[in-house]
């Protein structure tokens, strides 16, 4: 069937397809916005985009891909920050399943398709989740089978939590979680903890998503950031601080945001991943970074990140 603006033609194509709500909050961004929510309308079978405008100036107007009747804009009259409207996303979502968008982000060509057909192909799974990058993937899909999840808590303490823009999932675990509005950070990795709590993950290794320039710096503030982490870790002990190898984990991600503010304090951190776990290589790559000169730290960081995108 021929498919345009995001929407199925044929009624019985969209009655037989599962419907996707794809939540993208957004706050004076107005072209980044459009190529996200372009990006959703691009892929395969029938969306519903829900742009929540957090209060931008002006506001975020139905033009361009944004004016496509499968896209709604829900409207807060002053920015209430990206916890706050992705919630009110979520309680406005109408599909069988919920994907999340950031304005600065956009979807990879087959990403829904790729999720869909993995969430169906294990049903006991209520959340599919794959990798992210700062650049298009450049080689072949990757070969390995998406992994089961079963305990997903016990990954995340040893693992980076999936990115939002990463995650879809059933509607039934969707309705479950929102994101905390009282974290200034680190909210994204406080919801992939919950719906651990709720569902098992199907873990894709492939990059179906891409982040914008990783040269812009985050609106986010630095210190904001560390005592986010700090106090994930007091909300989830259980998790991230439940055993020597999640207290390890758990140092070596403190020791990197502490890198740009402190050596002292990132070299401690890494120091205590170590108490940890003396063999850890997380935590030996955190000293030898936080021991170069900055600039070179972060040219082998992002050459790092590149080589992984392109395996």
């Amino acid at each position: 069937y021929r498919r345009r603006a995001g929407v199925m033609n044929s009624p019985e194509a969209s009655a037989a397809q599962p419907t996707v709500s794809v939540v993208i909050p957004s706050h004076n961004r107005p072209d980044l916005v459009s190529s996200a929510v372009q990006s959703v309308l691009d892929q395969q079978g029938p969306v519903d985009v829900i742009v929540v405008d957090d209060g931008s100036t002006p506001p975020v107007a139905a033009v361009g891909p944004l004016a496509d009747q499968a896209v709604r804009i829900i409207r807060n009259d002053h920015a209430q920050g990206p916890s706050r409207a992705r919630n009110r996303g979520l309680d406005a979502v109408q599909g069988d399943y919920v994907g999340l968008l950031d304005d600065d982000d956009r979807w990879l060509p087959g990403k829904l398709t790729r999720c869909l057909a993995v969430l169906d192909e294990h049903p006991d799974a209520g959340v599919a989740a794959h990798r992210t990058a700062y650049a298009s993937p450049s080689a072949a899909a990757s070969q390995m089978e998406p992994r089961l999840l079963t305990e997903p808590l016990r990954y995340f303490g040893t693992h980076q939590t999936p990115h939002p823009d990463s995650l879809l999932m059933r509607r039934t675990i969707a309705d479950k979680v929102r994101f905390a509005g009282d974290l200034a950070a680190a909210e994204d990795v406080d919801y992939a903890i919950e719906l651990g709590r709720h569902a098992a993950f199907v873990q894709i290794e492939d990059v179906l998503a891409v982040h914008g320039p990783d040269d812009v710096p985050s609106a986010i503030g630095l210190e904001k950031r560390i005592a986010a982490r700090k106090q994930l870790r007091t909300r989830h002990p259980d998790v991230l601080y439940a055993d020597r190898a999640s207290k390890s984990f758990f140092h070596v991600r403190l020791g990197h945001l502490q890198r740009n503010v402190s050596r002292t304090q990132a070299l401690g951190s890494f120091g205590r991943a170590l108490w940890y776990q003396p063999a850890s290589p997380l935590a030996w790559r955190g000293v030898f970074a936080t021991l170069l000169p900055h600039g070179l730290a972060s040219r082998l960081s992002k050459q790092r990140r590149t080589r992984e995108t392109e395996q």
